[in-house]
């Protein structure tokens, strides 16, 4: 079963914490979007399920303290952070970051899975994203950005 980085299930009832993650440069193999409602999120989770995707990390960022933890400076993660920032400045990724405090500041939640290790899953990964009303997907490879929706 999937369970959240705080150890319960996509589907039960009480409000969902954002669990820790990964700056984006480091969070290669994982495939990201936004959604718009927790009830999005949870209808992801359940095609997840259905792939066969139960042992994949899933992992969740909300609201201000989702902010937070993206870091969009590097300021709250050290000097390791502040130069992976400035690196990130120099592609894609940076303003990919920007883009995603921008939705969590309007109360839209973000959703990453583990597809590292599993070829093939990206496609099926990213068809249940978007299925499930998912938008800004993209999967972050070995030095490469692939935008798999708009």
């Amino acid at each position: 079963m999937t369970r959240f980085t705080d150890g319960r299930s996509p589907s039960q009832g009480r409000p969902v914490r954002p669990a820790p993650m990964p700056l984006t440069m480091l969070s290669r193999g994982r495939v990201y979007g936004l959604f718009r409602s927790l009830e999005d999120v949870q209808a992801c989770t359940s095609r997840l399920l259905d792939l066969g995707l139960a042992g994949q990390s899933v992992q969740l960022l909300m609201g201000d303290e989702g902010a937070a933890t993206l870091d969009c400076d590097g300021r709250r993660h050290g000097l390791w952070a502040r130069l992976l920032r400035l690196m990130q400045g120099m592609t894609d990724e940076r303003a990919h970051v920007e883009r995603y405090v921008e939705a969590l500041g309007w109360g839209e939640i973000l959703l990453s899975v583990d597809v590292a290790g599993q070829p093939g899953r990206t496609p099926q990964v990213a068809q249940a994203f978007r299925e499930s009303g998912a938008h800004f997907v993209n999967h972050y490879g070995a030095w490469v950005v692939e935008p798999l929706s708009a």
